[in-house]
């Protein structure tokens, strides 16, 4: 991924970079070896972070071309900051692209699609993004006296910055291992209650009540490694690997210390398949066994 600063406002440019959190891999355009970015991380990431006056005032068409050259490294996804994201401090809106696509959104939103660029089909959720967030949006013709409604077109990953806890990758205190995720994972992070997980993973295993299928097991793996003791669902997300096959997961479902705290709490639920009937489809949400 590569992050331009093309405004003059400093505080809107660090308030993006808060809200982006501590990613891993990122590296500023300087020369230096491109095999560094991302060293010591499960998966291999480069985000490039240019804060460069030389930039100020660029325009979207400019920011596309200058990777468009033999021999530069192409990003996955381009972002950018400009006036808008200064004059919308609640949500600092990006214009962001790739390839043809070019939508709006949040640094939130932008962030947790970084932690998966390996993803599969990742493509279609760009897609999804140019549908539901349009660059355009607010200046190609609506109905003539219509007005745009933003609670359904707007930038992606909108109500992500609104929540009162947003999610914030933040640095782990040690690395974490690498997740294969060729099924559903259920993954535990907290370790003071061993009666609880147990009490968890029968009924999420087993369902009482469902007439279908009476061992989930074969679709749903449960991860209780204790290196994983106190991690975020953010830090867990970002240690997924996926594999090469046609299946492709849902959910990342994380038990921590509010789930197996008492009877009947509910999981973090982290959707990791690409859903066009929502615009941001990395919600994290709690769900119930």
């Amino acid at each position: 991924m590569l992050l331009l600063d093309t405004g003059d406002d400093e505080d809107a440019w660090e308030d993006v970079l808060w809200r982006m959190g501590e990613l891993p891999g990122v590296q500023d355009p300087s020369p230096g070896p491109a095999a560094d970015a991302g060293r010591g991380t499960a998966v291999p990431r480069r985000l490039l972070v240019a804060h460069d006056t030389a930039w100020r005032g660029a325009t979207a068409e400019e920011a596309a071309a200058a990777p468009d050259r033999p021999g530069v490294w192409v990003p996955d996804l381009v972002v950018l900051t400009d006036e808008r994201t200064e004059r919308h401090p609640d949500i600092r809106p990006l214009p962001a692209f790739r390839g043809g696509d070019a939508f709006w959104i949040t640094p939130r939103q932008a962030a947790m699609t970084y932690l998966v660029p390996h993803r599969p089909h990742l493509g279609f959720a760009f897609d999804d993004f140019a549908t539901w967030g349009p660059l355009d949006l607010d200046r190609e013709s609506v109905d003539e006296g219509d007005e745009v409604d933003e609670e359904r077109y707007g930038p992606v990953g909108a109500e992500l910055e609104k929540r009162d806890a947003p999610p914030r990758y933040t640095r782990p205190a040690r690395e974490l291992p690498a997740l294969l995720q060729d099924t559903d994972l259920l993954v535990r992070t907290d370790f003071g209650d061993d009666a609880a997980w147990a009490a968890l993973v029968e009924p999420v295993r087993r369902p009482p009540h469902s007439d279908v299928i009476d061992d989930f097991g074969p679709y749903l793996r449960f991860v209780d490694d204790p290196a994983f003791a106190g991690a975020t669902p953010e830090q867990v997300m970002a240690q997924l690997r996926f594999g090469d096959g046609e299946d492709v997961s849902d959910v990342l479902l994380i038990a921590d210390a509010v789930t197996l705290s008492a009877p009947g709490s509910r999981c973090s639920r982290c959707p990791s398949r690409r859903t066009s009937a929502s615009p941001s489809w990395w919600n994290r949400k709690r769900w119930e066994p």
